[in-house]
């Protein structure tokens, strides 16, 4: 068993670790596998895996329960909604809780445009004639038979039936140009409050942002702190704020406006 399990480490590292720089190619409703990169044995014994979204999409609805079987698995597997570039953080805890390492994965995702178009030709038959029969006496009818000609056919182009994709928050209205960092988000205004509080001994300047989302029904609390002009900027404050919160799994949005 420990054979195998080094055996495998090794082929993961050969795989990944010459990759890891580069974009990992991903098509929108079809599953996209990621692995985390093993550096040494020592990582599977004792650590545990923890994966986030670092950015996303705007108009993504995926998040930590999109990742299959769990965000806390070794190797896992989502399916992009949309498509757009998606960055994701994998870190490696150590049992103390320290972090150990990590790992970030960019994949590029596109729309799947394949298209198949099957057609079937048979071929023309051309009237044939019979030609006139004659004896020394009688001069016989002149007989023609004419066959139907076949003109080519095609068969109806298959309708792919794709289930519709349903993105949330198109309602609420951007702030272009502007950045922030969402923490969590609460199904009741108490809720964020009680959240909002516990951060207050950080020194964050975090607020609470009511949003409604007319594709569900659905209002959230949104607890959110800073405004950036890049989202560049937004991600660099973001992988710090993560040390600080490592239960959280925030993400970096577009501002929006306020809704009443």
């Amino acid at each position: 068993m420990k054979k195998l399990l080094i055996t495998s480490v090794t082929v993961l590292i050969f795989i990944f670790g010459c990759s890891k720089k580069e974009s990992i190619p991903g098509v929108v409703g079809k599953p996209l596998h990621l692995a985390n990169i093993i550096e040494s044995p020592e990582d599977t014994a004792g650590c545990k895996f923890k994966w986030s979204f670092t950015s996303k999409p705007s108009e993504s609805n995926m998040d930590v329960l999109s990742f299959q079987p769990n965000s806390r698995s070794f190797s896992l597997y989502f399916v992009p909604d949309i498509e757009g570039e998606y960055t994701l953080q994998c870190s490696i805890i150590e049992s103390s809780g320290n972090i150990k390492s990590e790992k970030f994965f960019i994949c590029e995702v596109i729309e799947d445009t394949a298209q198949t178009e099957e057609t079937t030709e048979t071929e023309i038959t051309h009237p044939m004639k019979i030609e006139d029969t004659l004896t020394p006496t009688v001069k016989e009818p002149v007989v023609r038979t004419i066959p139907k000609a076949i003109y080519p056919t095609k068969r109806p182009i298959p309708i792919r039936s794709r289930r519709p994709k349903v993105i949330r928050g198109k309602n609420i209205p951007k702030i272009p140009g502007k950045y922030t960092i969402q923490i969590s988000s609460w199904k009741s205004y108490e809720g964020a409050e009680r959240a909002i509080a516990k951060l207050s001994s950080l020194g964050l300047d975090a607020y609470i942002q009511k949003a409604h989302f007319d594709e569900t029904g659905e209002t959230w609390y949104r607890i959110r702190t800073g405004t950036f002009n890049s989202c560049k900027e937004a991600k660099i404050t973001m992988n710090t704020l993560k040390k600080k919160l490592p239960r959280e799994q925030p993400w970096v949005d577009n501002m929006r406006e306020d809704q009443q």
